[in-house]
């Protein structure tokens, strides 16, 4: 028995019903904001604490958790924008089924992911040999916008719970 290639057009399209699910408006509204939001918060987190830290501990500490919180934003950034362009290919590949031509390649897909990581380890090893005094900062910095996106979480849990 002989099994088609990978990227072997599917002889028949799968199609999805036009509105799965009823959307509320106000929820969507609610949800739509919450990027934004996480963004807001990881600003204002790294704000504070980069001040935080150059009036208790030294301007050092300041600066890697400056350093870190700007990396760890790009980082969130990054990780947004490839997810929508995920998020779209597939929405666009379950609506039509697109010509090889005009397909986008998979490596511009795939390539900005790992280039993330490669980033941050390059970062990390730059402070971690050159500059160990702000490696404290930089990784409480790396830490913001996971505790913004947490604080996320709970406001819309608090929220929903409300309704």
């Amino acid at each position: 028995m002989t099994t088609p290639p990978e990227d072997a057009v599917p002889d028949c399209e799968i199609k999805l019903p036009a509105d799965p699910m009823p959307v509320n408006p106000a929820l969507e509204a609610r949800l739509s904001g919450a990027y934004r939001r996480i963004l807001c918060v990881a600003i204002a987190l790294s704000v504070a604490g980069m001040l935080a830290a150059a009036l208790f501990f030294t301007w050092q500490s300041g600066l890697g958790l400056a350093i870190g919180s700007l990396l760890a934003y790009i980082n969130f950034v990054w990780l947004h924008r490839g997810t929508e362009r995920i998020v779209e290919r597939i929405l666009a590949s379950n609506q039509t089924i697109v010509s090889s031509e005009s397909k986008p390649r998979k490596v511009r897909f795939a390539f900005p992911f790992p280039l993330r990581y490669a980033l941050l380890i390059a970062v990390a090893y730059v402070i971690l040999k050159s500059y160990p005094r702000l490696l404290i900062g930089f990784i409480v910095g790396l830490i913001l916008p996971i505790l913004a996106a947490m604080g996320e979480g709970i406001y819309e849990a608090v929220a929903f719970s409300k309704d």
